[in-house]
């Protein structure tokens, strides 16, 4: 008896050592966490909202930074953002939920539910639609929806977008040869999803996906503007206010939370929206017509499911995806066999500002070596420029790239950002300056040269445009950009020569 009752109490021991040492990983790991976001905050290079979970216990959860800087209003957790391209996986929801309730299948063609599209809608299903091999061209790509280049116009609607594409004669590729991604096919999910429920897009989420799993802050915006509670304000990397302003749904539109998303994470390891048979066709990859996965992302270990990129091998089953439009960033990342989910979201700055600071909570949550994300060196100078102005703010440059090479990335988009900051803005000397600068740094670049023509001609510096259009054909003689501002160039002389 008292043999038994010692392994017994041997055995409890162990259990509650055990717990004990979960415990004190997971605060080391909030802490590592912690100091990584508290770094990447001071540094300019995060203001949002993260969430890190494991095995369904989360273990870091906080907000850094404002949610409107204009009345510097801070951010709480259960602040809400727009999410983005994340918003697809929802649409891929919405159609699996139809599709169960057999109102749809996959293999319906585009024609069926919308026979103003030319013949070739006859070969588009809403499989094609879901995994990106349609062949129809993105919306976005198109300059006919854009107000200047980098900004869309204002209230853009989903119907402005289909009598865009119904007038469209032909597709980008054969249906189902080649991987795409198109946000217009996902607008026409949207519309799909709205034809066969008969009712409103936004409110078909709202009962069937939203209400549900309790995600109580989590709405698509549309054209009614609904009133949003904690609300944020997109900016861009370098302050200036950039918010989201279309009205489409379908491939985004959604704003939420934080804590919202990990319900919504959860959710999906249940039954409450469609079976996880139903589910476990949202995470395979996509074929094409030869029967070969659909890959993306660059990498033929990446694939594309409902609304969501995949990878899964041997030491991880990873589906995931980010989000992004205007000031909004967001990443909602999920590791199947670990039950681990990472998620940010921002309201200011770049989306290739998260991807190392995700990296690197990745890393801290599996136990591996992480580094500090290098700091954008834009970000530095613009804080510079503003402080000492733009001639000291080149000399420290020079210092920093000297000194503190492991600390700041020096890449060459990163300036060429600044300059088209301070082009939008005409201030054409501090654009001159920083531009000329990219050139420098990067004299075999005929972006660079293409970059630091347009601040020349701007600045109505014609012959200095002219010399480094020119060396930027040199570069690239299919810089057709080049070409074009030749002409411009050669009609403003023309005109100040009369």
């Amino acid at each position: 008896m008292k043999r038994k009752l010692l392994v017994l109490l041997i055995s409890a021991f162990w259990v509650i050592l055990s717990i004990f040492n979960q415990s004190c990983k997971a605060e080391d790991k909030a802490k590592r966490i912690d100091e990584l976001m508290t770094y990447c905050y001071d540094a300019d290079m995060f203001n949002g909202t993260v969430l890190v979970a494991h095995d369904g216990e989360v273990v870091y959860k906080n907000a850094f930074g404002y949610a409107n800087f204009d009345n510097m209003e801070t951010l709480k957790v259960n602040s809400a953002f727009c999410i983005g391209s994340i918003g697809k996986q929802f649409t891929g929801m919405a159609v699996m939920i139809l599709k169960e309730r057999n109102e749809l299948d996959y293999e319906d063609k585009l024609s069926d539910y919308f026979p103003e599209f030319p013949d070739y809608a006859d070969k588009i299903t809403i499989r094609h639609l879901l995994n990106h091999t349609s062949g129809i061209p993105n919306w976005m790509n198109f300059s006919v929806f854009r107000a200047r280049p980098g900004d869309f116009k204002d209230d853009i609607t989903n119907k402005d977008i289909f009598d865009f594409l119904i007038q469209q004669e032909s597709l980008d590729f054969e249906p189902g040869t080649k991987y795409s991604y198109s946000n217009s096919g996902y607008v026409l999910l949207a519309m799909i999803v709205e034809k066969v429920s008969g009712e409103p897009f936004y409110k078909f989420m709202e009962d069937n996906i939203f209400g549900p799993l309790d995600m109580k802050n989590t709405l698509v915006w549309n054209d009614t503007k609904p009133e949003i509670p904690d609300k944020t304000i997109g900016y861009s990397q370098f302050g200036e206010k950039d918010d989201y302003n279309i009205l489409t749904s379908g491939a985004g539109s959604i704003y939420s939370t934080i804590e919202d998303l990990y319900k919504w994470d959860q959710g999906l390891y249940t039954e409450k929206l469609v079976s996880q048979e139903t589910l476990k066709e949202a995470f395979t990859p996509g074929l094409l017509n030869d029967g070969t996965p659909s890959r993306t992302l660059g990498d033929s270990t990446w694939g594309y499911g409902f609304g969501w990129l995949l990878r899964k091998n041997n030491l991880e089953n990873i589906v995931w995806h980010d989000g992004g439009f205007n000031g909004f960033n967001a990443i909602f990342y999920r590791e199947l066999n670990k039950r681990e989910v990472i998620i940010f979201l921002t309201n200011k700055g770049t989306p290739w500002q998260l991807y190392p600071v995700h990296d690197a909570v990745k890393s801290i949550l599996r136990g591996e070596s992480y580094k500090f994300p290098r700091i954008p060196i834009g970000i530095k100078m613009k804080n510079l420029i503003d402080e000492n102005g733009v001639i000291e703010s080149i000399n420290k440059y020079h210092e920093l790239r000297k000194t503190h090479v492991g600390k700041y990335d020096f890449s060459e988009d990163h300036l060429n950002s600044l300059g088209y900051y301070y082009l939008n803005n005409q201030r054409f000397i501090e654009a001159k300056v920083v531009l000329k600068l990219n050139v420098e740094m990067y004299p075999n670049s005929s972006n660079a040269y293409d970059s630091y023509g347009e601040a020349c001609m701007l600045n109505g510096d014609y012959d200095e445009a002219i010399k480094n259009y020119k060396r930027s054909l040199e570069l690239n003689p299919d810089n057709t950009n080049a070409v074009e501002m030749f002409k411009k160039i050669n009609k403003k002389m023309m005109t100040i020569e009369k």
